[in-house]
This record gives C-alpha cells, sequence and structure tokens, in this order.
C-alpha cells in the first residue's frame, strides 16, 4: 500500500534547474497532487540534488514546504538519501514511490532498493498514473502532524548520542491509554484502516473488514479487545495500535501497530494489557521482532478519567456533542446499541466503570451520576445476584421493588424519561445464568414490576420485551446479546426518541 512519495524537484516538481539559476515554473497539477495525496494519508518528501537554503526558500515561495517531510535536499547520491528517508521515516520500501526525470537516477535507486517503486515522470502517461493512484488510493486522514512529530523528535534525538533509547524515551513524557471492549467502536473505522494499511508491525498479519470489525468488539463473550493511543511532550500520536484475542481459542486475532510508534516500546504496553487477562498466551512467534522490556517509560493512563476520554473523543469523534441527551445504561452492551443509533451524537454510553446499577439506588450513590433527558436501561444485568453484593437475598423480597420506586421517583422529580429493555421469560434454559441467580422465573417477577409501573406511569416510563424483537440465536445469554439483536434493540430506541423526544407520536408503554 502506498504510503510515501518522494519527488525530484528539477523538471519534476517544476520545469528548470534551480541550482542554475533559471526562472523555474511549478507544474501545477503536480502541486496539487501532493496537496490530494495528503489529504488522504499519503505522505510527500523530496530528494533532490540542489542547495537545501536555496530550495527551501524557493517552495516556501510557491506555498509548498509545509507539505512535505522528512526533505533531503543536498548534493549527495539519491539511493543513501532515500534509504535513509525510509529508515527515518520507519517505512518499508515497498510502500515508497520515488518520481524522477532522470533514468540514471531511477536505475541507481532501483539497484539499492529493489523493493521501492520507480515513476518516471517524463514518460507520456506518467501524470496519468499519478492521477490513478490518487483514485485508488482511499479516504484517510493527513498523516503530515504526525510525522513532523517524527522529523522533531528524530532531530532530538541526534542531539545526545549518548543517552540510550530507553533513556531518550523516558525523556519524552510518553503516555498511553488502552480503551477496552465497546469502547472501541467509536474508533472502528480507523482501527480497520490501521489493520489494513499496517504490513512492518502488523504482526498477526490480519485484514478486515469494517462491518466484521464491529461486530468482534461487539461480541465480547468471544472476543476481548483494547485500542492503544498515545502522546507525548511532541504532540498527540493519535490511535497507534489495535489487539485483539479470541477468548474461545485463547490467540491473538490482531496485534497491529503504526510504523510511527517503532522502538518506543508501545508493543509491550499493549502486551502487558493482554497478559492482565491472558498471562499464557502465546507470542513466541514474534521474539526478537520488538523489545520486549517493561516500558517504565510509558504512564499508563486511565480512558474513564474524563480529561483523557475527551481529549481522545475529540480527535476521533469530533461529532459526539458535548452534553449528550440520551444515555444507554444497558452495562457492556451499551456501546453496541448506542453504535447502532442515528442519534450516536447525542448518545453517552456505559461502559465499567462508567455505568449505572439499580442497586446504586439503595446505597444512595446514584446521586454522584449523570442523567440527561432520556434514559435507555437494560434491566437484565441488574437482575444478576452479583449485582447487589451482600444485599442480594433481599433482591426478591422487597429491595428490588424499592429501588425501581426510587428511580420512578427520580425520574418525576427531574422530569426524565426512560425506556426499559425487558430481558425475554421463555428463553431455552441454558440462555439464562441460573448460578448468578438470573432465573426465568426472577425474569417474569421483574419485568412484571416495570410493567406495572409503565402502566401507571406513562408520562416517565416505557418498556421493550427483548423476545419480541430478538430470537434466542441472537444472544450468547440473556445479558449478553449479539450484534443483529443490538441493532434492533438501536432501530427501537431511535423510533422512541422520535416519538418521544421529537415530538414524533405518542410513546405508548406496554399493556402486561
Amino acid at each position: 500500500m502506498l504510503k510515501l512519495i518522494i519527488w525530484d524537484l528539477d523538471d519534476t516538481l517544476w520545469s528548470g534547474t534551480l541550482a542554475d539559476g533559471e526562472a523555474v515554473q511549478l507544474h501545477r497539477h503536480r502541486a496539487e497532487l501532493v496537496r490530494a495525496f495528503n489529504a488522504r494519508g499519503v505522505v510527500s518528501s523530496i530528494c533532490s540534488k540542489n542547495d537545501h537554503a536555496t530550495a527551501e526558500a524557493k517552495l516556501r515561495e510557491l506555498g509548498l514546504w509545509d507539505e512535505f517531510v522528512f526533505p533531503h535536499i543536498a548534493f549527495t547520491p539519491k539511493p543513501e538519501a532515500i534509504r535513509a528517508i525510509i529508515a527515518d521515516m520507519q517505512l518499508r520500501p515497498a510502500d515508497v514511490l520515488f518520481v524522477d526525470d532522470n533514468p540514471a537516477n531511477l536505475r541507481e535507486v532501483a539497484h539499492a532498493i529493489p523493493e521501492i517503486q520507480l515513476l518516471e515522470i517524463t514518460l507520456s502517461d506518467a501524470d496519468d498514473h499519478l492521477a490513478g493512484l490518487l483514485a485508488l488510493t482511499p479516504p484517510s486522514k493527513s498523516r503530515v502532524e504526525r510525522y513532523r512529530m517524527m522529523e522533531r523528535r528524530k532531530a532530538d534525538r541526534a542531539a545526545v548520542p549518548a543517552l540510550s533509547n530507553h533513556e531518550f524515551l523516558r525523556s519524552c513524557g510518553l503516555q498511553a491509554t488502552a480503551p477496552y471492549l465497546m469502547d472501541n467502536l467509536d474508533f472502528a473505522p480507523r482501527i480497520a484502516d490501521l489493520i489494513n494499511r499496517s504490513n512492518q508491525l502488523n504482526y498477526t498479519g490480519s485484514r478486515v473488514e469494517q462491518a466484521r470489525l464491529e461486530a468482534d468488539i461487539i461480541d465480547v463473550v468471544r472476543f476481548d479487545s483494547w485500542s492503544i493511543f498515545a502522546w507525548d511532550a511532541y504532540g498527540r500520536h493519535g490511535l497507534v495500535g489495535f489487539v485483539m484475542v479470541d477468548r474461545a481459542a485463547e490467540k491473538l486475532v490482531h496485534f497491529t501497530f503504526s510504523c510511527r510508534i517503532m522502538h518506543m516500546g508501545l508493543e509491550a504496553y499493549a502486551l502487558s494489557k493482554v497478559r492482565e487477562k491472558w498471562p499464557a498466551i502465546d507470542t513466541s512467534a514474534w521474539d526478537g521482532r520488538f523489545d520486549r522490556t517493561e516500558p517504565d517509560w510509558i504512564v499508563d493512563a486511565d480512558f474513564h478519567d474524563p480529561q483523557v476520554r475527551a481529549a481522545i473523543l475529540a480527535e476521533q469523534a469530533p461529532q459526539l456533542l458535548a452534553e449528550p441527551a440520551v444515555r444507554i445504561m444497558f452495562d457492556c452492551q451499551s456501546g453496541g446499541i448506542a453504535h447502532y443509533s442515528r442519534f450516536r451524537p447525542a448518545i453517552e454510553f456505559d461502559h465499567h466503570p462508567r455505568v449505572f446499577a439499580m442497586a446504586m439506588m439503595d446505597d444512595g450513590s446514584w446521586h454522584d451520576q449523570d442523567f440527561p433527558p432520556f434514559l435507555v436501561y437494560g434491566a437484565a444485568v441488574d437482575y444478576l445476584g452479583g449485582r447487589w453484593g451482600d444485599r442480594w437475598p433481599l433482591v426478591d423480597i422487597g429491595l428490588y421493588e424499592t429501588c425501581l420506586v426510587r428511580m420512578l421517583i427520580m425520574l418525576i422529580e427531574q422530569e426524565r424519561r426512560m425506556l426499559v429493555v425487558l430481558p425475554p421469560e421463555d428463553a431455552p434454559e441454558g440462555k439464562y445464568r441460573l448460578t448468578h441467580n438470573l432465573s426465568p422465573e426472577r425474569c417474569r417477577r421483574l419485568n412484571a414490576l416495570w410493567r406495572k409501573a409503565a402502566r401507571e406511569n406513562p408520562e416517565h416510563l416505557w418498556v421493550l420485551d427483548v423476545a419480541d424483537i430478538a430470537g434466542p440465536d441472537e444472544m450468547a445469554d440473556v445479558t449478553h446479546l449479539h450484534a443483529g439483536a443490538l441493532r434492533k434493540i438501536a432501530g427501537q430506541v431511535d423510533c422512541w426518541i422520535e416519538a418521544v423526544a421529537l415530538g414524533g407520536g405518542e410513546g405508548q408503554a406496554e399493556a402486561a
């Protein structure tokens, strides 16, 4: 996959020879190609035999200097210069195109770097070839600023040759965070792009369709997943890695990183996250491919820290509203429903430890929760005994009903509206979590309380039965639904929002 174009200047980017004092004329269509490739994530560099100061001044005059990264402008052999550019940018030669007007230069580079792509710009179809490459390049974010950060880092590293790499990294203030499970759904397009573009640091050699990736992230019963974000004194590196483990096979499905973070210890950081849950997972096939030293120079930042999370979402999902109008309180399933909703920008969703639990209505901790005007609550998870601590024996003898009444009082006093999603009552026995006191009988008993409350409070409470829209084959168990079922729930949530929040009709509480 093309990631870098290295341009000659004289008689390539412009006509004429700058070093001979000629009045060079810019090929404007090629300048526009540089900008267009940048906009699609393919960056440009320069390898030209010229005086650096003179060439830089001309490029600044033309408004092009800032479009290039890692320029090499000097009267030195081009093969060595291009090899250095590729190494500094931590790319593979196969992902690089060198454009020059001189066949001798192209032959020298081809001999020294056989894997590199070459284009003789004097050929009649050369510009058409570049236009075709642009057309085949999928839309992506500009990576110019990220490579600028690498340039600054390289310059600072060269200034302190006595320091080891680890010592230099300790001076950089490197921080990283690892969003887990459905918190990754907002980053799915970028994750898919990273997996499909990465070669050198794609340790599993995987490729993925975005829809398949989203479904796998949602399938929290089968897969664990982490995305890796990093930042340091040089700036924000953005999404730099993604890891997914198949729980049943105890095998890494994806272990992929951006080449921009090579030698920074972020692979070891990600592996430490995996080993917290899967200490025996086998990575022996990658021995020697990255430094396994414990990266004590990386500060592990908590993604649930409001400032950390806000900064990443502002960068990766700027469409999200700062003050959401809807909250999905469906425990670990919340992100899937939010992801499939048409109203995603207005939705905040729960994810451990950012969760609501019905037991909060018992101990008073609900006062610390933020409840926007419209709430969607998945009741099933709070039917589990483990959600109530040592109070679980009281759930069926009045405690749950007391908490439900307190929830209803909160809805009325704060003028909130809530859709409660109820679990099936007649699913196959294997779909219930009997060892956690979640039985069909408990579902019937507690579901009935919600239906009664909805009938008596039609201005504040609505119910939706999962059994009406999804069958047993669409769930791992009644607390873990597959992507198709979550998509159906999201569709019903959207209809409810339209009816209740947007005045698209009268929301009706179900009559039991």
